[in-house]
């Protein structure tokens, strides 16, 4: 899978492996261990930059099954040049091949065999809706030209100011937002009830257990937060 970064993207991707390089030498907020180059990037995605998980501490704080999230988040990252930078830093930092399906992810699949190369989820496919988006707004924000984690960073922080149920407009003119937002509101139990680009219009979960800016009450028998 060949990925050529856009020469817009150039600085982008110089901070994300910056934070890469940084979330690496932290360890999962959730139950203290190790994090590798790709746990660091998957958090990232996911807007918890500030607290990096590992992926079993991800998966448990957003109730996903790890596979599904793994497929998930590998698909939106392999659609994305800045993220796939990311990816490739940490397969070639970790001793495996740009390209490869890393063991620390797919522990029982031969990075060798490219015929078993994991099928991309179609969680970034899945159109989005279009409706107005001057529609009522609960608060609104705009984030510019923020993107490649940052913009979920914020949102997710922004959200949490809300109550259940309110909608934030966020305005974002990065050209990834595209994919970003619509996957992360899907990821997240948020929802999307209007968007397009650069308007978008999200309302916070109502229903607390899946959704990142509820995660604090719903997993507080696990002690794992990530609004810590």
């Amino acid at each position: 899978m060949n990925k050529e970064i856009d020469p817009q993207d150039e600085i982008d991707v110089t901070n994300l492996l910056l934070n890469l390089k940084i979330m690496r030498e932290n360890h999962c907020a959730g139950c203290g261990a190790t994090i590798c180059g790709h746990e660091a990037l998957m958090s990232l995605v996911m807007g918890s930059k500030d607290t990096p998980r590992c992926w079993q501490c991800l998966s448990t704080a957003l109730a996903y099954d790890r596979e599904v999230l793994r497929d998930h988040l590998f698909a939106l990252i392999a659609r994305r040049s800045c993220y796939y930078a990311g990816w490739s830093w940490a397969n070639q930092d970790e001793g495996f091949e740009k390209d490869a399906c890393p063991n620390c992810l797919w522990p029982t699949l031969s990075t060798h065999d490219s015929s078993k190369q994991p099928i991309l989820s179609s969680v970034v496919q899945d159109r989005t809706p279009t409706h107005d988006t001057d529609s009522k707004c609960d608060a609104e924000w705009d984030a510019g030209d923020m993107g490649c984690g940052d913009l979920v960073l914020d949102l997710r922080i922004r959200l949490q100011s809300l109550v259940p149920g309110q909608i934030l407009k966020v305005l974002a003119t990065d050209p990834g937002a595209k994919e970003d937002l619509p996957a992360w509101c899907r990821m997240t139990g948020n929802t999307l009830v209007a968007s397009h680009h650069p308007a978008y219009l999200i309302k916070r979960k109502t229903i607390p257990g899946t959704d990142d800016v509820n995660i604090c009450e719903h997993m507080k028998s696990n002690e794992i937060s990530l609004t810590n």
